[in-house]
């Protein structure tokens, strides 16, 4: 993971677009009903691919209501890393682990067994709703 560097290449700084976040959050909304439908025996990388992908969004959320974009999934982290100390360094970390495994799914091909949702489910659906607090108290 990247530390946060608001002065780095990848980010940049605008407007405060609280519409963007509304739209995100209303994505998140449909990702968690579609994850609800699916076997973890059967479709755990699609579920471990879909809990990134609702961090992501919901990063980037928050990141649009302060006023910051990125495209580097690092550096989203890195931002709730260093300005968000509501986060415990392990859900910080279970969180890169997500982006690193997603990228592993993505580029790789990698199958990730359902074990891995069962040892990690709790602590990223903690992630996932605290992340939906932060962005709810923006809202």
């Amino acid at each position: 993971m990247k530390e946060w560097d608001e002065n780095s290449d990848e980010v940049s700084k605008g407007f405060k677009d609280k519409e963007k976040a509304k739209s995100l959050l209303k994505l998140v909304e449909l990702r968690e009903k579609s994850l609800k439908n699916l076997d973890k025996n059967e479709f755990s990388t699609l579920i471990v691919e879909g809990y990134y992908e609702i961090i992501k969004e919901l990063i980037t959320a928050i990141m649009s209501t302060d006023g910051y974009k990125t495209l580097s999934h690092e550096l989203l982290i890195g931002y709730v890393d260093k300005f968000y100390k509501e986060f415990s360094k392990f859900e910080i970390s279970i969180m890169d682990q997500l982006r690193r495994t997603r990228n592993d799914i993505a580029y790789r091909g990698l199958i990730v067994n359902s074990e891995y949702i069962d040892r990690n489910k709790k602590v990223i659906l903690e992630a996932i709703k605290k992340l939906k607090q932060v962005l709810n108290l923006k809202l």
